[in-house]
């Protein structure tokens, strides 16, 4: 009997949904490719459909499409904790159809709406890629390296000088801080919807309305969270005798 309820808790365990921005264990190509590459991608993404309109936005689409089947995820799974930024990009897009005048409708406000409601989905999509086939370790391992490629050659010409302005340049170049302060930020969008899911369940827990209420309800306690966390990170950086000053 009490192994019948084991499995019938592993199985409750297993068929529970990840929470959005969550790592996904694997070993697919994706999940192997170098983590700054990736970040490299995610950066092009965002920026070219922006840039570059419909044509950047469908050629991303594919494009993700392809690496969620590379990476064995289902491709709506990445749309998971879309639903505030999807409320968001529509009411912009319904604010750019509407003009003050009659017939109060502008079709070509409507498009470009769409085309903005297009772009944070495909933005949001991919940045949750990335987290799910990215661990914060790895991408803070594979930036320091990518910044110490880039700040070596000049660090080594500044040494060679002798001048002691100049050696104090170089030792500062030599100690790359950037990969580990940008891997520390990108790590806070996880935790976030850690946090939000958490809370959300021991609201539902709590027989909570849903709808703006519950909204009203879980955004000031996840932020009060949130800055708990960054403080207990600043600390627990302090106490190792860290610092992001350069």
């Amino acid at each position: 009997m009490a192994r019948i309820k084991a499995g019938r808790a592993a199985g409750r365990e297993k068929s529970r949904p990840m929470p959005p921005y969550a790592y996904r264990p694997g070993n697919t190509p994706l999940h192997r490719t170098d983590p700054a590459a990736k970040l490299l991608a995610l950066l092009g993404i965002t920026t070219s459909v922006f840039l570059f309109g419909f044509y950047a936005l469908a050629g991303s689409a594919v494009f993700l499409l392809l690496c969620a089947g590379i990476a064995r995820i289902r491709p709506w799974e990445l749309l998971r904790g879309i639903r505030p930024v999807l409320i968001m990009s529509l009411l912009i897009a319904a604010s750019r159809s509407f003009v003050p005048a009659p017939p109060w409708f502008s079709l070509s406000g409507f498009r470009a709406g769409l085309l903005f409601s297009g772009n944070m989905i495909i933005c949001f999509s991919a940045g949750s890629l990335l987290f799910s086939v990215t661990t914060m370790a790895g991408l803070k391992d594979s930036l320091e390296k990518f910044e110490r490629l880039i700040l070596g050659p000049p660090a080594f010409l500044l040494r060679r000088t002798g001048k002691p302005a100049l050696m104090r340049a170089a030792r500062k170049l030599e100690r790359p801080r950037l990969g580990f302060a940008i891997s520390l930020m990108l790590g806070f969008l996880p935790r976030f919807f850690e946090i939000w899911e958490t809370a959300r369940t021991a609201y539902a827990a709590r027989c909570g309305r849903k709808g703006i209420r519950a909204a009203l309800a879980l955004v000031p306690l996840v932020t009060g969270r949130m800055i708990e966390t960054a403080a207990e990170t600043a600390q627990a950086m302090e106490s190792r005798g860290a610092s992001l000053r350069f």
